[in-house]
Formats: structure tokens, C-alpha cells, sequence
């Protein structure tokens, strides 16, 4: 028996609906070819303008480097330390005389203990006392016995006149504020920052200037422990430590340094040299 249901050949109408099946299928596969091809070559096309883009950068700062160096290898030693530091010191030949010392309100920061005066909790055996202080502490009233380095109310009222004069103390605010209630009777001292003011570095306290000043090269700090300005070591002008010399003369030489710092452009460059003086 034979079945025909198997054996009907396809009328040209069904043929021809396979050859169409075939050729959408070669479109739909070039489509694809061609979305894939156009992909790579943007691939290709973005990775080369970011290679491009890499060396233009890298060439531009080969350039800038070059021209740089050339600049500072131009400049004399005096000028490439200038550049380096942002500042430069004004030269003999270039006081202006009508550069007066007060267009420029400039601050100078003193320490306290140690610089303008010596406190200890024992009546001191060598020197009178010029005051004493009672400090509160856990519930207890410690006294503090202070005598005033010498000559101390005269530097206060001399740099007071060309300097806006600021104390900036490690000492604990309710130490350091009696102390300077009693000692600046004249009210020169316009701004007062104690230990909470201070950075700690490993248990000590540095003086952080830049917290509390915008303009480092119009600012002095005035300190008998370096590490105190280690933070700002330009700005630092070191003093003796006083303990109960009465001959000292630590703060005259001081103002008289301050007297002449008006003809510094920077008042970094003044400490710099204040220093190299001290040294010879």
C-alpha cells in the first residue's frame, strides 16, 4: 500500500515560501555581521583617539617639565630660592620711602611660659615674685608663683605700635588667661589661643599658624621651643629660655629686630635672617 500523504512533492507556492525563509536568514546573519563589524572598528576608533589623546597629555607635560626646568636653571641662586619659597626679600637699593610700617597690620605671635615670663607652683629662691595665680584643678586650688622676664611691658607697648601683638600659648586656659589679665595691664595683647588651639603631634604641642592666619608671610611667632613652630619653621624666631635672669635683655634685641622688619616684603625672609645673625 502505498501512502501519498508522505510522498506530495511541495507546490511551487510552498517552495518558494522556503526560499524566502533562506534569504531573511542570510539578511538577519549579514545584519548581524555588519552591526558587529561596525562595533569592532568603533572599538578600534575610540582606543586609538585614547592612545592619541594619552600622548598628546604625556608630550604636553614632557614640555611643560622642559620649560620649567629651563626657567629655573636661568635664574640666579638668589632668585630660584625666591621661586621656590613664593616670597623674596626686598634688596637695600629697594626701600621705598614711602612704604610706611602700619599699611600692613602684621601679627606677631608670642609664647608665654619661658618667653615672657616663669611660672612655678614653689615660691622661687633667687628672684621676687611679680604675682601669683590660683588654678582650679580636681577640685583643688593650686598656686602658681610668676615672675615677668625683664623688661617685658616696655616690648609689649613698643611692638604694639607697628604690630597687631597676639600670645599663643600651650598653658591651659585657666592658667594662661590669669597670667595675661595681670601682666599686659595696658591691653596690647589683642588675641589670646591656648592648649585647645594647639595641633598634638605624639603628646607635644605645635602652633599651628595656618588655622588661624590666611597670609603666612605677614606673621612671626615668637617661641623658646622650635618644636613649637616645627609646623611653620620660617615663620619661627627663637628666643632664650628665661628662668630668673634678671639681666636678661632677650626682649629688647627683639624689638629692636621687629623695629626694622618693615623694609621685608615677607617677614619670613626677616626670621631667616634674624636666625643667620644669631648663628655668627
Amino acid at each position: 500500500m502505498t501512502c501519498h500523504g508522505f510522498l506530495v512533492k511541495p507546490t511551487p507556492k510552498t517552495f518558494g515560501r522556503h526560499k524566502d525563509r533562506r534569504r531573511n536568514r542570510r539578511h538577519r546573519h549579514q545584519s548581524t555581521c555588519s552591526a558587529a563589524a561596525v562595533a569592532a572598528a568603533g572599538s578600534i576608533l575610540t582606543s586609538l583617539n585614547m592612545s592619541i589623546f594619552t600622548f598628546h597629555n604625556r608630550l604636553l607635560r614632557c614640555v611643560s617639565r622642559f620649560f620649567c626646568l629651563a626657567t629655573t636653571a636661568s635664574a640666579t641662586p638668589r632668585r630660584r630660592v625666591s621661586m621656590k619659597q613664593g616670597y623674596r626679600k626686598l634688596q637695600k637699593h629697594e626701600k621705598q620711602p614711602l612704604r610706611i610700617r602700619n599699611d600692613k597690620k602684621r601679627t606677631i605671635f608670642l609664647d608665654l611660659d619661658e618667653t615672657l615670663v616663669h611660672s612655678t607652683m614653689e615660691p622661687p629662691i633667687r628672684v621676687s615674685v611679680d604675682f601669683m595665680v590660683r588654678i582650679k584643678i580636681e577640685g583643688g586650688v593650686i598656686p602658681m608663683f610668676v615672675v615677668k622676664r625683664p623688661g617685658v611691658t616696655e616690648f609689649l607697648d613698643r611692638i604694639g605700635k607697628s604690630y597687631r601683638v597676639a600670645v599663643f600659648t600651650a598653658g591651659l586656659p585657666e592658667y594662661a588667661s590669669q597670667v595675661l589679665d595681670k601682666m599686659d595691664k595696658n591691653r596690647v595683647i589683642s588675641q589670646r589661643l591656648y592648649r585647645d588651639s594647639c595641633t598634638e603631634i605624639n603628646g607635644r604641642y605645635a602652633k599651628d599658624l595656618s588655622l588661624v592666619v590666611k597670609d603666612l608671610g605677614s606673621v612671626l611667632i615668637v617661641d623658646d621651643n622650635p618644636f613649637s613652630y616645627s609646623l611653620q619653621p620660617d615663620n619661627g624666631v627663637p628666643i632664650k629660655p628665661f628662668v630668673d635672669d634678671m639681666e636678661d635683655q632677650e626682649l629688647m634685641k627683639l624689638a629692636d629686630f621687629f623695629d626694622g622688619c618693615y623694609q621685608y616684603e615677607d617677614l619670613r625672609d626677616a626670621a631667616t635672617e634674624f636666625l643667620s645673625n644669631k648663628l655668627i
